[in-house]
């Protein structure tokens, strides 16, 4: 016989012993290689939902707060015809339906055209007609609604205006549309539709873009182009900047007639700084910057007072006047005022900050010149196109976004309007004008050529030569390339299933390693008879082992098929009751051979390595002692010290529980858990010193009782080894899984998670105004006492821990950070800031050119995979490379998902931004109830949406809390299958004294007596194992128990012990009573 059919005759003779190791071997198999599916999957599934809400977009051009031409799709692709474009007009807004009933905010409102097909390659999208629209599937069942029902959408007011731009009336923050729904598309029909990277699917509402135009008051205007091509990022980028005209930029060509000249403006009003320069690199630039100011006025001599002087007139500006004081009046002007040259004139004017704080300013000049009332100097085209105002037809009917005290506005005023319309009044220098006027807008309103030197292919060719998109605001970005690659380095479900799956994994092994031993030792006269045969004690080994990798071969291809049930469980369970960690509908399983392949081998080599040290153990036994009854030798130990630490670990633990349950005013969570694993320590050390007075006590009463307790001292290290693994065991699982924070007990403290606020709010609208201003309160109907902290935001990626992907530009937040000094806790900072508190520093620029940012530090090292001290990147709205330096990451907090700065450096960067979209509401605790009512009530419309901010927190370790819950169930159910591991030293042990039973039936013995000495000794093993972990388990999480607000759930883990002990009980009787039915008696006596 060969050494192969020796192994394979062995194999199959002790086939149902190997088959029990084998399926320790299929335990580990399973949880391994189920765990690398479920990671592969789950990559694959944000992969394929990268590819649902994309269609076939490869890159993306877009455009912060601004609009370009819709026709740039159709120039694009005929600049290069390996393009194929859509524009995309992409607002938000909100859905209401059944009279208000059911309402959905933020939703994504999508005007598309017939171009949208080669996105969608579906030709739904090209057959809506005006008030019709096409919702995803997830709105209509959100708003209950069918194909053929109407609905009312509220869309956010877009303007080519910066909203906060001077005189610009912000009455109007949104329009509505009641349409009918034509039809309800799927996922694969681009029901899904983002631009975001996340796996939760938007809410969507698909519409013609010439009825967004419309109801936006535009005229073919688009701010997404999607790119289907083969091309590279740079090649599309260059195809953009080929297509870019003056038209992109918002200029507008006029001929003054009056004057013979040509008029350059923007329909944005004021004119960014990077264009205007390269407008005044024509040959005849005349820049002017013309403003709305509130009074001009005579200031008497030697008196810094002034008399009631004009109200409400336009300023304009001339490049030419030599000193920046003097002004110029028309003879209109003049003549109100009764003023002649020398006179001084003073000028009185709004200077508009943040979200329209007015402050009004004055400024004082000398009169210089006064001018005839004819074309060049009446000139009404100099007024910028202001809405509301420039196109009013009286003065009563003005809209300037700023007050207006009608009262003031006398009939010559009305005379003057009516002739002239808005022609400036004066004229000052432009380098005054810019020192008084210049706002984070631009700095002039137009650029004035004459009509001789104006150029217009010259004028084509200078901006081309000078405007690159990304001065714009415009870039092109590779969407899908960054989608996929955030889907690849999203959260590691492998690796974090293998964590939660640890229990499990261990028990496989450890079974494995078991079963093993026990399948050795049943053959150990085998064993003996290879020694006497002359087999050397490697040869031996051998056999055993390549035995062992026929076993775990077999194991891991059952282990291979069992983890793809397996895994289909885990996704059934991730659907329901673990939704709160993946939060999508797009859940696929994808199998790959490599990942099969790998998990495979990892756990044979595992499972391998299980059985080498079974086999090396059991070889480090003499042959002849193998067939003897195993001995337990008495190892002395320090006994004083271990009683020393085990008073002291009991001793300490209990007065620190006293002290924290009777004297201490509030429970703290972390002393718990200490407290509950001293007193871990401490009572294994107690069950130590019973076992070892167990043995030294007097022998001279031998009852069954005392039987079964010399039995477990007689090898203390076995008895310790059981009680230490359950114990330990059953506290990490029942203290880990349900170790569920209570996030409402310190919510109303400044340093927790919620700063101490009561609610978070978020619009769909933006707010234009100060909520903190008692005169708006009062004109918006708002009467409850509270503060609010608004934030400024620019939209990007949700980089909380509710999304899988791997995000690298979160969306900003800019805040006034003093609304912020003393709230909130930082878990790390940079050591450059010492003591500083870091929302201080949130104004500065680092001399490198980065600006200071706070974020969550939970999103810093998991949503970004950064950590404090790096650098985030972006592009600002300027076409600069923005850098913001994470110079501290807060505890767990409202604020995942964003990432916070100043806002001067915010303004600076995105200047245009408008309005505030998060806020946060302070007021009294018991009034709460009523602050958020009214807001919910006034901003209705403004799709506001709040919560209190403990609820928020909440959410976000609803994520944390199912992890938790994982980790209980496979944990719970690794113990369970540890006691499968208990069963088979039960049955080691059994085999071990197959003797001692044989002898005890000889001498009158029957078998009751010996069931009750063996299943005593094992029961209280498994109970004081169980037991211990149970208490000091409850122990550490006594103050989430209490907690009436804390998921802990006291039934759930009692539960789950009963149903190890129950277990572990079926095993210790029913091996015990298997054993004793047998025939051991004379067996055992031969041997004897």
């Amino acid at each position: 016989m060969t050494k192969l059919q020796y192994i394979i005759k062995t194999f199959f003779h002790y086939f149902k012993a190997n088959l029990l190791v084998a399926l320790g071997v299929v335990v580990s198999t399973m949880v391994l290689t189920g765990s690398l599916i479920i990671g592969d999957s789950v990559r694959y599934s944000l992969e394929q939902s990268t590819f649902y809400r994309l269609g076939n977009t490869t890159h993306l051009v877009t455009v912060a707060e601004r609009y370009f031409r819709q026709e740039m799709a159709e120039e694009i692709e005929a600049d290069n015809p390996q393009i194929e474009a859509a524009p995309v007009l992409l607002l938000e807004g909100v859905a209401v339906a059944d009279g208000g009933q059911r309402r959905a905010n933020k939703v994504q409102i999508v005007g598309v055209d017939k171009d949208f097909e080669k996105i969608s390659k579906t030709t739904v999208f090209s057959e809506i007609q005006n008030n019709e629209i096409i919702v995803s599937r997830n709105l209509a069942e959100r708003l209950e609604i069918n194909e053929g029902d109407n609905l009312l959408v509220r869309v956010k007011k877009a303007s080519l205006i910066p909203l906060n731009a001077p005189f610009i009336s912000a009455e109007e923050t949104s329009v509505s549309l009641r349409a009918t729904v034509k039809q309800i598309v799927q996922r694969d029909e681009l029901g899904r539709f983002s631009l975001k990277n996340s796996q939760t699917a938007p809410y969507n509402i698909f519409l013609p873009i010439s009825q967004l135009n419309q109801l936006m008051e535009f005229e073919g205007k688009a701010n997404q182009i999607l790119i289907s091509t083969n091309l590279e990022t740079a090649e599309v980028s260059q195809a953009v900047k080929n297509c870019l005209t003056p038209s992109d930029a918002g200029l507008k060509l006029k001929d003054i007639e009056a004057t013979d000249e040509i008029e350059v403006s923007t329909e944005r009003v004021f004119m960014e700084e990077k264009v205007a320069k390269t407008l005044q690199k024509l040959p005849s630039s005349q820049p002017m910057l013309t403003y709305f100011v509130n009074e001009v006025s005579k200031l008497e001599a030697g008196s810094q007072e002034n008399k009631a002087g004009i109200p409400y007139s336009f300023v304009s500006t001339l490049v030419s006047r030599s000193n920046k004081d003097e002004i110029i009046l028309n003879q209109w002007a003049a003549n109100d005022l009764g003023v002649q040259v020398g006179d001084s004139i003073r000028l009185k004017y709004w200077e508009i900050g943040p979200l329209r704080k007015l402050i009004e300013k004055k400024s004082d000049f000398l009169l210089t010149k006064i001018v005839p009332m004819v074309p060049g100097w009446a000139d009404s085209t100099r007024i910028p196109n202001l809405p509301g105002l420039s196109d009013a037809g009286h003065c009563r009917e003005w809209e300037a976004g700023v007050p207006i005290d009608l009262d003031a506005i006398r009939d010559k005023d009305e005379d003057y309007w009516n002739d002239y319309k808005g022609a400036p009044k004066a004229y000052i220098s432009l380098e005054k004008a810019l020192e008084i006027w210049s706002n984070r807008f631009g700095d002039y309103t137009a650029v004035r050529y004459s009509v001789n030197s104006f150029d217009l292919e010259e004028y084509k060719k200078v901006f081309a030569e000078n405007i690159t998109p990304g001065d714009l605001g415009i870039s092109v970005e590779p969407i899908r390339e960054m989608g996929v690659s955030a889907a690849k380095n999203g959260t590691d479900f492998s690796g974090l299933f293998i964590g939660l799956s640890f229990f499990l994994l261990v028990a496989g092994v450890v079974l494995t390693s078991l079963l093993f031993r026990l399948n050795l030792e049943t053959r150990s006269s085998q064993v003996g008879l290879l020694d006497a045969l002359g087999f050397k004690q490697k040869q031996v080994r051998g056999f055993y082992l390549w035995e062992g990798l026929i076993v775990a071969l077999f194991g891991g291809i059952l282990g291979i098929i069992v983890s793809v049930f397996y895994t289909q469980l885990v996704f059934k369970i991730l659907n329901t009751l673990w939704f709160d960690i993946v939060r999508t509908d797009v859940l696929l399983i994808k199998i790959y051979p490599t990942t099969v392949g790998l998990g495979l081998v990892i756990s044979l080599l595992v499972s391998l390595a299980a059985i080498f040290i079974s086999v090396s153990r059991f070889q480090k036994q003499k042959t002849a002692e193998l067939q003897k009854e195993t001995s337990t030798a008495k190892n002395k130990t320090k006994e004083t010290i271990w009683n020393t630490i085990m008073f002291v670990t009991l001793v300490v633990s209990v007065a620190i529980f006293i002290y924290q349950v009777f004297f201490s005013k509030q429970m703290d969570s972390s002393l718990f858990f200490t407290i509950g694993g001293l007193l871990l320590i401490g009572l294994l050390l107690l069950f130590r010193r019973f076992i070892i007075k167990l043995e030294n006590r007097k022998k001279n009463e031998l009852g069954l009782g005392r039987l079964a307790q010399l039995n477990l001292s007689r090898n203390k290290g076995r008895s310790l080894t059981v009680v230490i693994l359950f114990a330990l065991g059953t506290f990490i699982v029942i203290s880990t899984g349900s170790y569920k924070m209570d996030l409402f007990a310190n919510a109303q403290k400044k340093s927790s998670g919620t700063g101490g606020f009561l609610y978070f709010a978020e619009t769909t609208m933006p707010v234009l105004f100060d909520l903190n201003n008692q005169e708006k309160r009062a004109e918006e109907g708002i009467f409850e006492e509270f503060n609010a902290v608004q934030f400024r935001k620019v939209e990007g990626d949700d980089a909380s821990c509710l999304n899988l992907n791997r995000i690298s530009q979160p969306a900003i937040l800019g805040v006034d950070s003093e609304t912020l000094q003393g709230r909130f806790s930082f878990a790390a900072k940079m050591k450059e800031l010492g003591d500083e508190e870091p929302w201080q520093v949130l104004n500065q620029t680092f001399d490198d050119g980065t600006i200071p940012a706070i974020a969550d530090q939970t999103v810093i090292q998991w949503g970004l995979g950064k950590k404090v001290g790096d650098v985030l990147l972006y592009q600002n709205e300027l076409g600069d490379t923005l850098q913001l330096k994470l110079i501290a990451g807060t505890t767990p907090s409202i604020f995942q998902g964003y990432v916070l700065i100043g806002n001067q450096n915010f303004l600076k960067n995105y200047p245009t931004n408008s309005g505030s979209h998060i806020f946060l509401i302070d007021g009294d605790p018991e009034n709460a109830q009523q602050i958020g009512d009214e807001l919910q009530s006034v901003f209705r419309d403004y799709g506001w949406e709040m919560e209190s901010t403990a609820r928020r927190l909440v959410e976000f370790y609803s994520v944390t809390n199912t992890y938790l819950s994982i980790f209980l169930a496979l944990g719970a159910l690794g113990l369970i299958l540890g006691t499968i591991g208990l069963a088979v030293i039960l049955a080691r042990t059994l085999l071990e004294r197959r003797r001692e039973i044989s002898v005890m039936q000889a001498i009158g013995f029957n078998n009751k007596p010996i069931f009750k000495i063996i299943t005593t000794e094992y029961l209280i093993l498994l109970v004081t194992g169980v037991i211990i972990g149970f208490i000091t388990a409850v122990v550490a999480t006594l103050p989430a128990f209490l907690s009436t607000n804390s998921d802990a759930s006291f039934s759930t883990v009692s539960i789950i012990t009963a149903l190890i002990l129950v277990n572990g009980f079926f095993w210790i009787f029913g091996l015990t009573w298997i054993s004793l039915q047998k025939k051991t008696l004379v067996t055992g006596l031969r041997v004897e």
